[in-house]
């Protein structure tokens, strides 16, 4: 209703939709470099945000002007109040920057248009839209309390943004899993293409795999894909919050799920080997809280570990900057801080460095 109200915007772009439990960020910021390289304008609709919400609404690799998500925040305002009148109900949040980059993306008319899913995939918000390529990223067990309590429940719903003869590019998953994609992408008569190989020493192997996945959507938009521009785009890229060095020897990941912190773990002990280690943890699901700390706590050589608590979706100003400013306060360069778990933890840290660098002996 609300997008009809604006005109159906979905209708007139050239999307790729993704879905997944980890990774859809990093496959959304892939795609944008490569296909930025390749001669494509972009546009982007990922979520959470990590400090600002303008984040979420990018064109051409950047987050919109204050500006341009008022007009848009004006627009989708006057088709929700209108909506009210008529009986319907109001829309999530997410629903509704969801509708604010349909605007601002149809006024701007970019060449390819990356689309991630909020959460699940088959009535996710986002499923409206009819994309060139839907992608499906690794799966795993996250947001058990909507999404069912199995790994084949989960995957039924990730599985739901396939679409009737459209191609789907996943990567290698668990076999059960697999069965599911395959079962939905033959229904539908979808092609189901793998992730192509991919050499490059890129930080951690989690990576490894996502970006074979933006490979092969790239150059399902594009066709061949030239070697010095892929090259040149990844020389480029910075993911926020993954392995995101916002000072020196202080490094964000946004890892919030057993299987991503995982992924984390061999990160930290591939690239970081023979280094001390202090750790700042903040968990977003608190049934997952112990079993994540044990999984950190198998790091080597770490030096001190510090957590801070998060209470409907906010974590204590006072305690993050205590715990903060233990961590960093450190005399060797041979000892590296991470911050890792939440979000709203990697924001905080961020926001923290950015207002009191000149203060902070980093």
């Amino acid at each position: 209703y609300f997008l009809e109200r604006l005109g159906n915007p979905q209708k007139e772009l050239h999307m790729i939709h993704v879905a997944g439990t980890n990774g859809k960020g990093s496959v959304c910021a892939f795609l944008e470099a490569l296909l930025t390289q390749h001669g494509k304008k972009t546009a982007s609709f990922t979520s959470p945000h990590v400090v600002k919400i303008n984040e979420r609404i990018k064109l051409c690799a950047k987050e919109i002007s204050d500006e341009r998500f008022a007009s848009a925040a004006v627009k989708v305002r006057h088709a929700i109040e209108t909506g009210i009148t008529e009986g319907k109900n109001s829309p999530s949040f997410f629903e509704a920057v969801f509708l604010m980059a349909m605007v601002i993306f149809q006024e701007e008319q970019p060449d390819i248009c990356m689309i991630e899913t909020g959460m699940g995939g088959r009535y996710d918000a986002t499923n409206v839209i009819c994309p060139k390529v839907s992608v499906i990223t690794s799966i795993s067990e996250d947001h058990m309390e909507f999404l069912g309590q199995t790994l084949e429940e989960i995957a039924t719903h990730k599985a739901g943004i396939i679409k009737p003869g459209i191609p789907v590019v996943t990567i290698e998953q668990e076999p059960k899993v697999k069965e599911i994609l395959s079962e939905e992408a033959r229904q539908k008569k979808s092609r189901i293409y793998k992730e192509r190989d991919v050499r490059t020493n890129i930080a951690g192997e989690f990576q490894k795999s996502n970006l074979a996945a933006a490979l092969q959507t790239a150059e399902l938009i594009c066709g061949r894909l030239d070697e010095d521009k892929i090259y040149e785009a990844l020389s480029q890229i910075r993911i926020s919050g993954r392995m995101e060095e916002i000072a020196p020897g202080i490094i964000v990941d946004v890892s919030h799920n057993i299987q991503g912190m995982q992924g984390f773990v061999q990160t930290v002990e591939a690239n970081y080997h023979g280094m001390k280690k202090r750790i700042l943890f903040a968990a977003s699901h608190q049934n997952e809280e112990e079993y994540m700390k044990n999984i950190l706590k198998t790091i080597p050589e770490i030096e001190a570990f510090y957590t801070v608590g998060i209470h409907k979706r906010r974590i204590d100003e006072a305690e993050f900057q205590d715990a903060f400013r233990k961590m960093i306060d450190r005399n060797q360069e041979t000892t590296v801080c991470f911050v890792v778990g939440s979000f709203y933890l990697a924001g905080m840290a961020k926001e923290f460095i950015n207002q009191e660098e000149e203060n902070v002996r980093l």
